[in-house]
């Protein structure tokens, strides 16, 4: 399993409250997760850094460990910094409605868990297709699912931004979990909404379709900022 990252402030903003974790544990678990922050300039830093930061620490805490329940501790990790940064905003109100997107995955083997809440997304490509394999917690797509909006109206929608489930905004957090078999050639993107908004699923395909798994997250945020990217860009390969 290869595995590479990288994140960027974006063309207009001040700060940058995406955060990212990857790696391989001696086990031979490899994770990837994208965390996008939200809540004002101080909230949003501080919601994502703290769900990266836990679930990295869990991670790294079975390094050698072949028995753990990986699931059982991304999903643990998630529930203790939920508790944290909604009782942190509900104490500062300078904090309050602070939460993160989170998008990642697992690997055992060949078998891979997604993990999922807000707009933040788990793409694979697979012999030169690309799937999505989460589904947006958002308002436009709610709308899109009840014929209410086209697709060429949620891109440019009033409403595109806001997000209907986040990590750190409610006392639960309910994550959406799928299960993947994955194949030999796979390449899994894990990305916040500041990719997808201003990159093609072209562009995605032909970028994985490179030869260079380290080079990829960089070449994504480049053709993202080259199209005038506002948000904050992060993306994560995981290559089987």
């Amino acid at each position: 399993m290869k595995i590479s990252g990288a994140t960027d402030i974006g063309n207009r903003r001040s700060q940058n409250q995406d955060k990212y974790v990857a790696g391989r544990l001696l086990n031979s678990v490899s994770f990837g997760f994208v965390c996008d922050g939200m809540g004002g300039v101080k909230g949003g830093d501080i919601a994502s850094y703290t769900l990266a930061k836990y679930i990295e620490d869990a991670m790294f805490l079975h390094n050698e460990d072949k028995t753990f329940n990986v699931e059982k501790t991304v999903l643990s990790a998630v529930d203790d910094a939920n508790s944290y940064i909604y009782n942190l905003g509900n104490k500062n109100p300078e904090y309050m409605g602070m939460g993160t997107t989170l998008a990642g995955i697992t690997v055992v083997g060949n078998q891979c868990t997604v993990y999922h809440a807000g707009d933040s997304r788990v793409y694979i490509l697979r012999d030169g297709k690309l799937a999505l394999i989460t589904r947006d917690h958002s308002v436009v797509q709610e709308l899109l699912e009840k014929h209410e909006i086209s697709v060429k109206e949620a891109r440019n929608h009033p409403k595109r931004n806001l997000i209907t489930r986040a990590v750190g905004v409610e006392k639960q957090i309910q994550l959406e979990i799928a299960e993947v078999e994955l194949a030999q050639g796979d390449i899994i993107l894990c990305t916040t909404d500041g990719l997808t908004n201003f990159i093609t699923p072209l562009d995605i395909v032909e970028i994985l379709s490179t030869d260079n798994v380290f080079s990829m997250p960089d070449k994504l945020i480049e053709k993202a900022l080259s199209n005038n990217a506002t948000d904050n860009i992060t993306a994560v390969i995981l290559s089987v």
